[in-house]
């Protein structure tokens, strides 16, 4: 009857000292191992959070970098827009066509207000921008939709006021304030760099 290695319960051979699967050496008392197998290294924990999908992606960076450069140069564009609206409101050029379309007065110095109050919220959101405050990404997306509304109520108050003018160029600031809100709202809402990035 042939013996049994004590490890790994295969057949051993006559008279042999190793046991031919398990590499377990034998003692001269038949099946009887003097051996235990190696120790096996406890597993070490696989730790997920050094995997997390959105690690590495606070700071600003990525598409950031878009709202950044739009913040930094929109103050530019208010101010001209107010020096603009204040000329023509002031200016002796203007004085007897507005003095006769007193709306179309209206209607720049709505425009003057409007560019002082996008230029009080673009330092504002400048400042949380750059502060990374929690609040930024809410503001921005508030901002978004104030101007939208701002520049349709404008657009279609100048339509209403001087039907013959063109009025392209206010079409087309109103269809790239739609288009901003578009793309941007969503990435606000979404983006897990804005989520890791705006945490103050």
């Amino acid at each position: 009857m042939s013996t049994l290695c004590a490890v790994c319960s295969s057949p051993l051979e006559e008279g042999s000292h190793f046991c031919v699967r398990c590499g377990s050496s034998v003692s001269g008392k038949p099946g009887a191992a003097v051996s235990t197998p190696p120790a096996i290294a406890e597993p070490v924990p696989f730790d997920l959070s050094a995997y997390r999908p959105g690690n590495g992606l606070e700071g600003i960076g990525g598409w950031l970098i878009l709202p950044a450069i739009g913040l930094a140069i929109s103050p530019l564009f208010s101010i001209h827009g107010i020096i603009k609206d204040m000329s023509i409101l002031t200016g002796a050029t203007h004085q007897y066509y507005l003095s006769t379309h007193p709306a179309m007065a209206g209607l720049i110095l709505f425009e003057a207000i409007t560019n002082i109050i996008f230029l009080l919220a673009a330092a504002c959101l400048n400042f949380l921008f750059y502060s990374k405050k929690k609040i930024f990404p809410k503001s921005m997306i508030a901002y978004l939709v104030i101007i939208f509304v701002l520049l349709l109520a404008d657009h279609l108050m100048a339509g209403a006021l001087s039907p013959t003018v063109n009025h392209t160029s206010g079409l087309f600031s109103v269809i790239r304030a739609f288009l901003q809100a578009c793309i941007w709202i969503p990435y606000y809402l979404n983006s897990e760099r804005v989520a890791q990035t705006f945490v103050n």
